[in-house]
């Protein structure tokens, strides 16, 4: 009876997926715990009288008795603090991205990207106890997870690279990115869940289960993941022909990265700032909304965690049909690739910052305010045809490369987008202070829409082909920077 034959590239693909799941469960799990480990009596009430803080239309969003729903200790932070811890992570992340793009030729994408998952989620474990040391133990935790975590999304784009034909590189470097949106859909309910529950110990159950399915889900990695379709011993002769005839020829010479090129390319910039608009907003809403959804629309934790969640599977739905039409629409040559790129990321950033608007027009009207929000993630999703394959598209060689300097610099909007959320805040959770929030993120993705849209070109550069630049570097071989890994 003949065998039934698992591509080894869809193996590849959903271990990748799920890992980058499961590092974003993490992130979304801080938001919605925080929610629960603040006192937030201290917010509520003054010399015993009750303060309407939010919108006052919404007060029966709440439960009769707010603090007793959340279970585990709890801790008098105020928004100041909570948005030091949130966008602490991101001092670690912005360090690692460009080093491990350059790493990712020396230690191979494979054991980068596993080893930052670990290192993430294992340190995760750990975020109970610190809380219970003071604020500075849990923004040391946090800044050492974002230092593993900035390994892996670089790591990812150079592995996508090895094992992607061209023809499937819109669709590969999605469904793996679903796990960003779908990591969010996971985790917010379940931790909302986790932080109501007297069975499970509250608050701190959330931390010990997501760092508990990162380090399991490494063993499997190990096992299963291989660096390239070459190096696989139980890919068949047909799978390893098709990748190897569909994506750009890749040089064994060991070359030095053409940085100077690089830095000067307006591209590059492009991408650059097309990441950082995209992460600015992303990051705002993927870290502050839990907070927005209790302070001003008065959601309890459950309720609050599911409509967190809400945006974010609209979004995966929205990024996976994209993708597919994109490759489509590649194959077909109707369009230019760079021309495919700059209408997606244009639908992208441009109709999230309408929403934006529309969300401070729309007052305290909380059915509409979500159903903007759902909307703004839903054409959001298109960026991961945008700016988020360009990468790969610009450079096939130096992929890793290219990721880890946007997402270093892009990440940057993790650090400041919930400090900013916290400064604006500090005087009170008003809806005229959030709708200075939103104000702020529509010109933002705006402005980096625009550059993005005149400037970004997802052609291979002249600099994008580590052959092209070896006849370059044959008296520089002593300056090994990044180097392909052996076949």
């Amino acid at each position: 009876m003949k065998m039934c034959y698992i591509p080894k590239r869809g193996i590849f693909t959903v271990l990748a997926f799920f890992g980058i799941l499961i590092i974003y469960t993490t992130r979304v799990n801080m938001s919605v715990a925080i929610v629960a480990m603040v006192n937030s009596t201290q917010d509520t009430l003054v010399n015993g009288t009750h303060i309407v803080a939010g919108c006052p239309n919404l007060w029966h969003n709440e439960t009769q008795s707010n603090e007793n729903e959340f279970k585990g200790a709890k801790y008098k932070w105020n928004s100041e603090t909570q948005g030091i811890i949130l966008s602490s992570f991101y001092y670690g992340y912005v360090v690692t991205q460009l080093p491990g793009g350059v790493l990712c030729g020396k230690l191979g994408a494979k054991w980068l990207f596993g080893g930052g998952v670990l290192i993430t989620t294992s340190l995760y474990l750990l975020i109970p106890l610190a809380a219970s040391w003071g604020v500075i133990a849990v923004a040391a935790i946090r800044i050492l997870e974002g230092l593993g975590e900035g390994l892996t999304f670089p790591a990812i784009a150079h592995a996508i690279s090895n094992w992607s034909p061209k023809f499937e590189r819109s669709r590969m470097s999605t469904i793996i990115s679903l796990g960003i949106p779908i990591g969010n859909i996971v985790g917010s309910p379940i931790s909302g869940f986790l932080c109501s529950s007297d069975q499970f110990g509250g608050w701190p159950s959330t931390f010990y289960l997501f760092g508990t399915l990162g380090c399991a889900w490494f063993l499997l990695w190990c096992i299963l993941a291989y660096e390239t379709p070459e190096s696989h011993p139980g890919i068949s002769k047909t799978e390893l022909k098709h990748i190897q005839l569909n994506k750009s020829e890749k040089t064994k010479t060991d070359i030095s990265i053409p940085w100077k090129d690089i830095f000067l390319s307006l591209p590059m910039w492009a991408v650059i700032i097309g990441h950082f608009g995209h992460n600015y907003a992303f990051l705002m809403f993927l870290t502050m909304m839990p907070t927005y959804f209790k302070t001003i629309l008065h959601f309890d934790i459950k309720t609050n965690s599911l409509l967190s969640a809400l945006p974010y599977a609209v979004q995966g739905i929205s990024a996976l049909l994209i993708s597919y039409f994109a490759d489509k629409l590649r194959e077909s040559n109707k369009l230019k690739v760079t021309t495919i790129r700059k209408i997606c990321n244009t639908i992208g950033l441009f109709s999230p910052a309408l929403c934006c608007l529309g969300i401070i027009a729309a007052g305290c009207e909380a059915q509409v305010i979500i159903a903007l929000l759902c909307l703004a993630m839903f054409l959001n999703g298109f960026v991961y045809s945008g700016f988020n394959v360009t990468h790969i598209d610009m450079s096939p060689d130096y992929a890793g490369v290219l990721f880890g300097i946007t997402n270093s610099l892009a990440n940057t909007a993790g650090i400041l987008s919930p400090m900013i959320v916290g400064l604006i805040t500090a005087n009170g959770e008003s809806v005229e202070n959030w709708n200075t929030i939103f104000f702020i993120t529509s010109a933002v993705y705006i402005v980096c829409g625009l550059f993005y849209a005149i400037f970004a070109s997802a052609e291979v550069q002249p600099w994008g082909l580590a052959s092209s630049n070896a006849r370059k570097d044959d008296q520089k071989k002593d300056k090994i920077f990044y180097i392909e890994p052996t076949i």
